[in-house]
């Protein structure tokens, strides 16, 4: 495989950390970035801030940013392994499932590319952009508009299921990257007026609907919905985080910290950038917060879950790496100009950040005092063992 031109390898060591956390001893860890991407366009300062956070699928990484582009790379070398040109660019609405990229533009074009090579295997045209990353559940998938509608789509052909438009009565509002949420029976999703919904997931017929705006203005819920056994839980813009019962609607308790972004959750844990500038653990079932992180600048977007840590990009830099378990910041990175991007994170400790000027950078956490046996070298995939040759090599194979 060759890599690309325009690859660049950054310091090879950013930095160090190292802390205790009463009996339990965390060894030190290295934050390295071994690859970034420039663009390939000319970015000015009027430039839209990219908002499509990457997609991490195996050894594979799907990107795509606001002059249209789609991007397949192998995530740990950085090599382009396709690349596809849409009819206008992308503004968060970016997934995958079942072997296809689902990818929506901002005149209405709604695609799925086949992961392996790009080809598009259906489209659909609708008159709105679309905003949000598809959420893919069996042989559905399942798409929010920017003004406000539902449609569940066949995976397999993108023919219309079910549509459910909502029609609220909000004048301004927050340019939003919420999905719809499969639970059960259910599909959740928040809207620009305040109001969080449950409908049916056979045929899109309305169960339950619950206002959860507070003020006047900029009340949208712009988080994914999170369901479990125990809830329904969404963060809206004007400064509260709810968890609410699945089967009425009913609020269980409210958390005073509003979000742009959608929450992490897990192991009983509720990790959330508020809109204050801080960073909260939750507890999950009864809102009480078990840490607080320093403050940060600009707004703060989802955090990732990146081996044993937490990073959490923000709308002005920096972007930062906090222990999970006592908040404590371990590193502090720049993107160059912020993001809108939520980072994307592996459990094998890598992760990728998308700067507003499109700049891709790979990270990793290394563990420097971990105790290392017998490492296996893997090979590529089937998929990049071809797709990363180029033409002439492909030829010679």
């Amino acid at each position: 495989m060759r890599p690309l031109k325009n690859m660049v390898k950054l310091t090879p060591l950013i930095a160090l950390a190292g802390w205790c956390l009463g009996n339990l001893s965390i060894a030190q860890s290295q934050l390295v970035s071994d690859w970034v991407i420039t663009p390939h366009i000319k970015i000015s300062f009027d430039t839209p801030q990219q908002s499509t956070r990457p997609v991490i699928v195996g050894d594979l990484l799907f990107t795509a940013d606001i002059a249209g582009n789609v991007y397949a790379y192998h995530r740990i070398h950085g090599y382009l392994l396709w690349q596809k040109k849409l009819e206008a660019g992308v503004d968060g609405a970016l997934a995958y499932g079942r072997s296809k990229v689902f990818v929506g533009d901002i005149k209405g074009n709604l695609y799925a590319l086949n992961s392996r090579d790009g080809s598009e295997s259906w489209r659909l045209k609708i008159q709105s952009e679309w905003l949000s990353p598809p959420t893919v559940y069996r042989d559905k998938v399942f798409v929010a508009t920017s003004n406000d509608e539902i449609y569940a789509l066949s995976e397999a052909r993108g023919s219309e299921i079910w549509h459910y438009a909502h029609r609220g009565d909000e004048k301004m509002t927050v340019r939003g990257t919420a999905s719809p949420t499969v639970w059960g029976d259910k599909v959740f999703m928040g809207f620009s007026d305040g109001n969080l919904i449950a409908l049916s997931l056979q045929d899109g017929k309305q169960i339950w609907i619950k206002r959860l705006k507070s003020r006047d203005r900029f009340y949208d819920v712009d988080t994914t919905p999170y369901a479990d056994a125990q809830g329904v839980v969404a963060a809206s813009f004007d400064g509260k985080v709810y968890s609410l019962d699945n089967e009425t609607g009913n609020i269980q308790w409210t958390f005073p910290a509003g979000s742009y972004s959608s929450p992490l959750i897990e192991d009983n844990r509720l990790y959330l950038a508020g809109l204050d500038g801080i960073i909260y653990a939750l507890d999950r079932q009864t809102s009480a917060v078990l840490w607080k992180s320093d403050a940060i600048a600009g707004v703060g977007l989802s955090p990732a879950r990146v081996g044993e840590h937490l990073v959490v990009t923000t709308s002005s830099d920096p972007f930062v790496v906090l222990n999970p378990k006592n908040g404590k910041t371990a590193f502090q990175g720049a993107l160059g100009a912020g993001t809108l991007a939520s980072a994307a994170g592996s459990l094998d400790g890598w992760f990728y950040c998308l700067s507003n000027y499109n700049n891709l950078t790979s990270y990793r956490i290394i563990e420097i005092n971990q105790k290392r046996g017998l490492e296996t070298v893997l090979s590529p995939t089937a998929v990049t063992r071809n797709l990363g040759k180029s033409i002439d090599d492909r030829k010679d194979s």
